[in-house]
């Protein structure tokens, strides 16, 4: 059924208050921007933003959302007939230069993550992440099957086998923004470059050399 005039305008409006939005919190930051800030910008009401979105939190969302599917379109390119190892590693690559090229989404994401900003959320925008987190585990679960086949990954639960995976990104990924790329104050710093290749070979060495080797955490000597 084709767009009506007046969802059309809808549309357009919701579209210009994100924009708006964005461009406020990359030039003031995330904490600093209101609802009445996104008004005075847009020359839109405070009442009309609400219809739209019912919180800045909710405009927050809107846009990591967006975000999160712009990064899921660009992994569904990665071609299923190559290796499994082959695969991972596009989906590491796609998904840092990603988050590099859009320094606000990626700390929107970060803000998002955060158990507690999502329990404030309205129901359908916890849905809207949960849709997503779906999304990703789908995809990944085909490649680790695949892995399982192929005979380069233990037959195990994909959280516990993309656990330290997952902590290693979170942690690329606020050193990346904070641009920091080395681990003591007087380590020569690396390139971004280098330091995404070094953090993306650790991580696959980390998945694929999984193993069940007990962590001694006491100290104490396994003789």
């Amino acid at each position: 059924m084709p767009e009506s005039r007046k969802e059309r305008e809808f549309r357009l409006r919701e579209q210009e208050i994100l924009d708006a939005a964005a461009a406020l919190f990359e030039e003031k930051g995330l904490d600093n921007v209101t609802v009445a800030d996104i008004a005075k910008t847009t020359d839109i009401g405070k009442g009309t933003i609400y219809k739209h979105f019912v919180s800045k939190d909710t405009i927050m969302a809107r846009l990591s959302c967006d975000f999160a599917y712009e990064v899921l379109d660009r992994m569904a390119m990665v071609d299923s007939s190559q290796s499994c190892q082959h695969q991972m590693r596009q989906l590491f690559e796609l998904s840092f230069v990603s988050h590099i090229e859009s320094p606000l989404k990626s700390e929107l994401c970060r803000r998002c993550d955060q158990e507690v900003f999502y329990d404030r959320l309205p129901p359908e925008y916890q849905q809207a992440f949960d849709d997503i987190e779906m999304k990703y585990f789908q995809m990944l679960s085909g490649i680790f099957a695949q892995g399982v086949a192929e005979g380069v990954l233990p037959e195990k639960p994909i959280d516990e086998l993309l656990l330290g995976a997952f902590a290693t990104y979170l942690g690329a990924l606020d050193m990346l923004n904070n641009k920091t790329f080395r681990c003591f104050k007087d380590s020569p710093a690396l390139t971004r470059d280098k330091f995404i290749t070094n953090i993306i070979n650790f991580t696959m060495t980390g998945i694929f050399g999984y193993s069940d080797t007990p962590a001694n955490l006491s100290g104490d000597s396994h003789e």
